[in-house]
């Protein structure tokens, strides 16, 4: 999510267009779409800082870009009277077609997938434009730091960047372990699964990794979504560092630091992920 915030003058809307397109080229968003996108956004702020605020440097214009699962959204926030769409009128009408303005709003309809009107009772009016894209999946990403008796969990962020604690699961039958696994990952809307892989200090597969990969493959046959196993090499004892410079007791630590780990174990995977 981005925010830029402008004052009410079309000497600022250059910056509503540069702003879009580095929030595109972040979200992973072809030129050509990006393009459609910032004209949309511009065209927008422009409607919000002539018609909106009256060109008062005063009132300021806010635009607020979104990735979602399902795609692009820009919303956009003036300060004015708002106004009645009914009466704007229709730029593919003959009468019209030589008028120079009048024409943001087909603009907008006709490179965005959906946009909609509001006018809040603070005042103003908000414009929210979607544009829907396939990012190749989508969804979260879901970590298991995986043990005989307890496995920590932890979830991604929608947009695969920060990594939070989700909990623990305390089964010690393998099949009640897959099931609970399965369960968070329907429950939480999950495309890809990383299990923690305990190697030892040189890298080399340990005893308890090949339960890890063992336990992943099984995990791999109940799920249709992809699977991959992390080096978590120290993410325990990263995990009790946290905890106690939180000022977390002992008893306490014990009952989350397995989601914790986790936590770390996710993060290294999404930080990796992000500088390929």
């Amino acid at each position: 999510m981005l925010e830029v915030s402008i004052p009410g003058s079309i000497e600022y809307l250059p910056l509503v267009d540069t702003v879009c397109q580095a929030f595109c080229g972040w979200a992973g968003i072809e030129r050509e779409i990006a393009d459609q996108i910032a004209m949309a956004a511009v065209e927008g702020a422009t409607n919000a800082v002539v018609h909106g605020n009256k060109c008062q440097r005063s009132r300021k214009v806010r635009v607020l870009f979104e990735r979602t699962r399902s795609g692009i959204v820009v919303s956009v926030m003036d300060e004015g009277e708002g106004f009645d769409l009914g009466r704007v009128p229709d730029p593919t009408d003959e009468t019209n077609l030589m008028k120079e303005s009048g024409r943001g709003i087909f603009i907008m309809r006709q490179v965005m997938d959906r946009v909609e009107f509001e006018q809040p009772e603070s005042g103003g009016t908000l414009v929210r434009m979607a544009k829907e894209i396939d990012f190749g999946g989508g969804g979260r990403i879901l970590c298991v730091d995986y043990g005989h008796k307890r496995m920590g969990l932890a979830l991604s962020d929608e947009m695969g960047v920060t990594a939070q604690p989700l909990g623990k699961i305390e089964e010690e039958a393998e099949e009640d372990q897959l099931k609970a696994v399965e369960k968070a990952a329907a429950e939480n809307d999950v495309s890809e699964i990383v299990v923690g892989l305990p190697l030892t200090m040189k890298g080399n597969v340990s005893r308890s990794a090949s339960r890890v990969i063992a336990f992943a493959r099984e995990l791999n046959k109940h799920l249709c979504i992809p699977i991959v196993t992390w080096d978590e090499r120290l993410s325990t004892k990263e995990s009790e560092q946290i905890l106690i410079q939180a000022g977390m007791t002992r008893a306490k630590r014990k009952e989350v630091v397995d989601s914790v780990a986790a936590a770390v174990i996710l993060q290294s995977y999404l930080d990796a992920r992000s500088k390929k």
